[in-house]
């Protein structure tokens, strides 16, 4: 009799035991199972941004490309709609783990349009970032010090840093942060309050932004000062005035 009610006994604390350890387990699979779905959801994503990004490479220099652009008339606003279609899609967020951003591809397009497929300082930016991940190509081993802007962080250590000014508008009370990056006889600025990057082209001391409808320049002398320009002359009396900060 106590031979059976030990048995009993072992058998009701083994079976305990192993119920315990498969419902230990699970967690464990469970976790590892959402990582690989995880993992699938970035890659379809990165497939869909390389796809897209193909498309605009193939279609940049054709002739109807560079007339009409994204225009309602125009073949090529069906590929504008799709790359907005998926920048509303949570699945883009995902692009970020691959060090680009759908919004960059929308924002080369219409650097193309503007340049009428020609490649500028800012395309080749852009270019370079998504070559880079694409092919994979390690960035550098040196620690990252991320400014949280994926464009500014890439233009930082392929480009030379040209100088830093403050720029503010004294009417308005506005100010933003601003800096020109070069390399060999490429320049590149960039507003620090939106990151917004803008190609220049240099000519003597006068720094033209690419495809300003404006005509607006900065006037650069060798000691770094700026004075702020454009088609109209200086725009000192309009408030602008540019504070230098940095220079290399």
């Amino acid at each position: 009799m106590k031979r059976k009610l030990l048995i009993a006994i072992i058998t009701v604390i083994t079976f305990t035991a192993c119920n315990t350890e498969t419902k230990r387990k699970e967690p464990i699979k469970i976790e590892n199972t959402e990582q690989v779905e995880k993992n699938d959801e970035i890659e379809k994503a990165f497939t869909k941004f390389k796809s897209f990004y193909a498309e605009l490479i193939r279609f940049k220099n054709d002739a109807d490309f560079k007339q009409l652009g994204f225009g309602k008339n125009s073949e090529y606003s069906k590929w504008f709609e799709k790359v907005n279609k998926f920048k509303k899609n949570p699945d883009s967020k995902f692009l970020i783990k691959k060090g680009v951003l759908i919004e960059e591809l929308e924002q080369l397009g219409i650097a193309y349009v503007v340049s009428e497929g020609k490649e500028t300082e800012v395309t080749k930016v852009f270019n370079k970032i998504f070559s880079d991940a694409i092919s994979y190509k390690p960035i550098q081993d040196k620690k990252p010090t991320s400014s949280g802007n994926i464009n500014y962080d890439r233009m930082k250590s392929d480009y030379e840093l040209f100088g830093k000014w403050t720029i503010a508008n004294t009417i308005v009370k506005q100010s933003y942060p601003y800096e020109i990056y070069k390399k060999e006889n490429e320049y590149v600025g960039i507003k620090l309050n939106n990151f917004k990057i803008e190609g220049l082209s240099k000519k003597g001391t006068d720094y033209y932004v690419n495809g300003n409808k404006h005509g607006e320049f900065y006037r650069i002398d060798k000691n770094l000062k700026m004075v702020l320009f454009d088609k109209d002359g200086d725009l000192t009396n309009t408030g602008y005035k540019a504070t230098k900060t940095a220079k290399i």
